[in-house]
């Protein structure tokens, strides 16, 4: 303890080794590998394209520009000739089939 002006200073020191420890829970990992997300990719492609002509639209380019996405997009998406699709557009796509998400993905991708 010492005095500066009219200030009381108390020095001490803190034992680290008095701290609690408690050991951390190792994390859950996410892991790859539980299915081919390419032949999944490939059936989402059929998917769409059977679909699409089922319910009676004939071309990819006017449903393509009925539901206000990319007419090159859309090809890709029935050729399976692309990498990613955004949740949007496939959400698009399906609203403009006429179903909901749950119907879309209910068969046709086993």
């Amino acid at each position: 303890m010492y005095i500066i002006g009219s200030y009381l200073y108390l020095a001490y020191s803190v034992n680290c080794s008095m701290a609690i420890k408690t050991k951390k829970t190792p994390r859950k990992k996410a892991e790859l590998g539980h299915f081919d997300h390419d032949d999944f990719l490939q059936k989402l492609s059929k998917r769409i394209a059977t679909l699409r002509k089922k319910n009676g639209f004939k071309s990819a380019e006017l449903f393509a520009y009925d539901i206000e996405i990319s007419r090159v997009g859309m090809s890709k998406y029935e050729t399976g000739s692309f990498d990613d699709i955004r949740m949007r557009t496939l959400l698009k796509i399906i609203d403009g089939l006429g179903m909901t998400p749950k119907q879309f993905f209910s068969e046709g991708l086993d």
